[in-house]
């Protein structure tokens, strides 16, 4: 998931529409006419976007007690069902949160340290040929907290160009029912694509350092990753309606998927992303999850601080820490200089779990969608400029 100018360009028209708008947009409004107004904005968006179906928010704040949960739209471009504040969603790389916390309740544990060499962890045959720049082989310096905060080298499957054949967005389009393993993932990186860097010499996301990550949790657990979800994270918190993809009894039902147009939500190609960001989920299980990440149910203060540095730089005014992301709004816009940042999980298809901690205030959301990589950062600003004028009694 790369991007970041294109939410400036979006971000920089926004504000010239919100200059003729800043007077209206100062008024305070109630509760009532909040809700009403994003429930509006919502569906507003859902009509306009020809690559959405359906749009879902959860807005909640511990310092006023504020909890609204919208949905709006169909289920599918083929479907009449109307989404439900419970419906299921794919996650996307919001796992990549809920994978790195993993990692934290390990160092908590002192099972692991975040600078352990992943090559006491996984065998060479998988390693082999993912972190050779100019003919030095550097796999033997690359740590867990390289993986997890995106400064390995490694190259990324998803997104990465390749050096021969076709690129993975090429291959699922022409098989979109292939069945993808983890091996085959980090396989595709080894043979069509090269590494960025050294360990720690730059940032660069990448899902294939995340698929090692979920292999490595399974050599230290000694299970399954599907298994290690649900004893770790979503049985302890309740979160009944959460799952790993293509791991589960029954066949999912989830929301739309869209990628170019096409709908993928039935399709085997979702599971290019395992460890990377494979949960299935429900806007409340996200909300439980983060909730539990800052009330300190998970983690330590002094892991969580570490998981929450924030001292990569992704792009101008966004940041990264290990699995979770920084939006710096002023950063982004000197205009938006007064709006409270926000942090969390978030996914390329527009789904996000962010905390403002500011405010108090999270902020849950899918709209599945690639396209809506950018816009549901955009959609989320224009979100906080109604809900941020609500008079608070």
């Amino acid at each position: 998931m790369k991007f970041g100018f294109k939410i400036l360009v979006g971000i920089i028209i926004l504000i010239l529409v919100v200059i003729g708008l800043v007077v209206y947009l100062n008024r305070p409004i109630s509760k009532e006419k909040v809700n009403a107004e994003i429930n509006k904005h919502l569906i507003k968006v859902v009509n306009k976007n020809e690559s959405l179906t359906s749009a879902l928010l959860t807005i909640y704040s511990n310092k006023t007690g504020y909890f609204e949960q919208f949905a709006v739209g169909t289920k599918n471009l083929s479907s009449d069902r109307q989404v439900e504040k419970d419906s299921q969603f794919h996650a996307a790389s919001v796992g990549k949160t809920i994978c790195a916390t993993v990692f934290g309740m390990l160092v908590d544990e002192d099972k692991i340290s975040y600078d352990d060499k992943i090559s006491t962890l996984l065998n060479d045959d998988i390693l082999e040929g993912l972190f050779v720049v100019e003919g030095s082989n550097y796999s033997d310096q690359v740590t867990i907290r390289h993986l997890l905060s995106h400064t390995s080298g490694v190259g990324d499957y998803f997104e990465d160009p390749v050096i021969s054949g076709k690129t993975m967005m090429e291959l699922i389009i022409d098989n979109p029912d292939h069945l993808f393993t983890p091996e085959e993932l980090i396989a595709f990186t080894r043979d069509h694509q090269q590494p960025i860097g050294k360990p720690g010499q730059k940032f660069h996301y990448s899902d294939t350092g995340y698929i090692l990550l979920g292999l490595i949790l399974e050599t230290i657990e000694e299970k399954p990753y599907d298994a290690i979800l649900v004893d770790r994270i979503f049985k302890p918190l309740d979160m009944e309606d959460s799952y790993l993809m293509f791991y589960n009894d029954e066949p999912a039902d989830i929301l739309g998927i869209y990628i170019n147009g096409m709908d993928y939500s039935n399709n085997n190609a979702l599971s290019i992303d395992w460890s990377g960001g494979g949960v299935v989920t429900t806007m409340k299980d996200l909300l439980a999850f983060m909730m539990a990440l800052e009330n300190g149910e998970l983690l330590s203060g002094e892991v969580y601080k570490q998981m929450t540095d924030f001292n990569e730089s992704f792009d101008k005014g966004i940041y990264y820490g290990m699995g979770m992301m920084y939006f710096d709004f002023s950063e982004l816009s000197f205009m938006l200089g007064s709006m409270t940042d926000v942090y969390g999980g978030m996914g390329s298809t527009g789904v996000y779990m962010f905390y403002d901690k500011g405010k108090d205030t999270y902020f849950i959301a899918n709209y599945g969608s690639l396209d809506f990589t950018e816009k549901s950062i955009e959609e989320l600003i224009k979100i906080k400029m109604i809900y941020d004028r609500m008079i608070i009694e």
